[in-house]
Parts: structure tokens; sequence; C-alpha cells
């Protein structure tokens, strides 16, 4: 990393004068979360995390930014972001961090952004060709080859294993199924950090996925950080317990993290994988929508979320336009 310093410097070889608006466009059809690091009259700062909607273009610098170039990175649940190996600050949630020295001793995590050229036209950088679904890489990492990795996911517990001293964590994001092996002990703080979490809670791991069928995966973790609980996490939150449909009291769900597992009459059903957001793949609609994934069929279905409330939740099944409401069972 000796060489950053000197990227830097030469960044900052023609003034701003004359630079016109560089904007970053969500040309997915998933929400990212986007940070941007430029530089002003107080060195390098790294703002960060913006939400950035499908369809939606942001400003990259602010005014009074210096230099020809500048760095982002974006982040999105089953995507992997591909850096330039140019790495600067971040935090969970909001954050402006000045500088991308000793990251780690103030407490914040180190993460690969993106170059970008500020220009005198202007341009638009789209996040499709930065951003790609793990899925795409798929096939390779399940023929042995070991795949970076980098997402928001939602934790979903830990368990013992026979072996004395190992634990096994699950992890959701993006309708898969991720676990990983490792020491219950301190001497891997990850582990020891996940053993005390609770299901459902927002986190952002690294690591190397090492294997993956259908929607499960296999990952060697390298680090793992709580992450600010965004709109999506706090009303899939909302949405944990268990569910009573008000057409057929026997149609019942519980949710626990991101997996709902349905049962009618007493007869539980595959579990499938949930995950609120702000679109469903091929539905042309907007608002707030549930995914579910079957994991045994490989099938998804896709839900909008016409009301959620403490007690009442209506789901509108798409594209039927069937409306489904749900409500809490007496005493749950």
């Amino acid at each position: 990393m000796y060489w950053l310093p000197l990227l830097l410097t030469a960044a900052l070889t023609v003034p701003q004068a004359g630079f016109a608006a560089v904007s970053i466009c969500n040309d997915t059809s998933e929400l990212h979360n986007l940070a941007v690091s430029s530089r002003g009259d107080e060195g390098w700062v790294t703002n960060g995390w913006h939400p950035l909607r499908p369809g939606d273009c942001r400003a990259a610098v602010p005014e009074g930014h210096q230099g020809k170039y500048f760095y982002y990175r974006a982040e999105s649940p089953g995507h992997r972001f591909r850096d330039d190996g140019i790495r600067f600050c971040t935090a969970s949630g909001g954050f402006r961090i000045k500088g991308n020295k000793k990251c780690a001793s103030r407490g914040y995590a180190k993460q690969g952004f993106a170059k970008a050229r500020v220009d005198a036209e202007g341009h638009k950088i789209l996040l499709s060709t930065r951003s790609q679904r793990n899925a795409a890489a798929l096939p390779e990492a399940a023929a042995g080859a070991h795949q970076a990795y980098a997402a928001e996911v939602v934790f979903q517990g830990c368990a013992q294993l026979r072996a004395e001293g190992r634990v096994r964590c699950r992890f959701v994001a993006g309708g898969m199924e991720l676990s990983t092996e490792g020491g219950s002990g301190f001497a891997t703080p990850q582990f020891a950090y996940l053993q005390g979490l609770q299901s459902g809670a927002p986190l952002f791991v690294d690591g190397l996925l090492t294997s993956a069928l259908d929607a499960y995966g296999e990952l060697v973790l390298r680090s793992v950080a709580p992450r600010q609980p965004n709109r999506f996490d706090r009303m899939l939150q909302q949405m944990q317990g268990e569910w009573s449909s008000a057409q057929d009291p026997q149609d019942r769900f519980v949710i626990s993290g991101s997996v709902r597992q349905s049962s009618y009459q007493g007869s539980r059903m595959p579990p499938e994988l949930v995950s609120v957001q702000g679109s469903c793949r091929g539905v042309e609609q907007s608002g707030d929508f549930l995914m579910a994934w079957d994991r045994e069929r490989g099938t998804s279905l896709c839900y909008r979320i016409q009301a959620l409330t403490a007690e009442e939740l209506a789901l509108v099944y798409l594209p039927r336009g069937t409306r489904l409401i749900y409500r809490r069972p007496k005493g749950s």
C-alpha cells in the first residue's frame, strides 16, 4: 500500500474548475447503498451509506472537489462489488470519515473502492458495470473455485458441532443461505461475536465463497461487522414471529430472521428464504415487496406489501393480484 499516497497525490494535478457533474446511477433492479470518497480542503473525506434505489441517480462528488479522480463503492445483498484495490475507511449506517489511514484503530472497516474520473463533459456511471449478482458466478464456485464474496446479510444463528469447540453459523442474502464454520472460543473473535447475536441481526460479511449449489453456499469468513438497519431490515424485523391467515386460520407461517416456515392444518411446508426489498424482478410496480424463495424447488414468489402493522400484514400476490391478510394469533 506504499503507492497509495502517490496515487492520491497524482489525482490532484488537475484543478476542479470547468468540471461538470458526474452522476452514479443504479441501473440494477435492487437497492444499493453508496459511499463516495472525494478530496477537498480537509483532504480525503468518505461519505456513506446513501441509499440508491433502482433507476435513481446521485451526484458523485460535492462542490469544491479537487482533482480529476474520485472513488466510490456500492453494496447490495447478494451482490459483489468489483473495486480497483484502493481502500478507504467505512462504517455501518451513515458516516463521514476524514482520511484513509489507521481505519481499524479508529473503529472503522477498510474496504475497496472503484476509481472514477471527473471530466469536463460530465457523465453517468452505471452500477451494473461494478456491482454484479453473486449468482452469476455460482457455477464456477460450485466447481471448486474460491470466489471473493462481500455482502449485506441477515444473521440466522449459530449451532454447536460435534467436534469440540466448533460452531456453524448461517446467514441469508439475496435468496441464498450461507454457512460458515469456525472455532467457538475467543481465539476466533468473529465467531465469538456471532454467538452473542440474535437471529435477524443485520450484518456485513466478507470472505471467500468456496462452494454453491442452488440456494446454498459455503463461506470462509474473513470478517464480520454490524451494519445500521435500513428500512427493509426494520420491516423484516416487524414481521418476525407467527402470522395466521384471516381467511383461513389453519394457514399459518412463522418468520425467524430471513426464513419463513409455513404450515397448513399443522403440516409444515418446506422452509423459504425471504427478503424485503424495493422491487421484484419482472414486476413493473413501485412499493415495498416481500420475496420468498423455495430452496428445494428453486422457485420464488413475489408479494407487494400493502400494509404492515404490529398486528396485521396485508400482502398482494403478484402477478395475480390476490390479496392476502395475515394477523397475529391471539396470545402470541
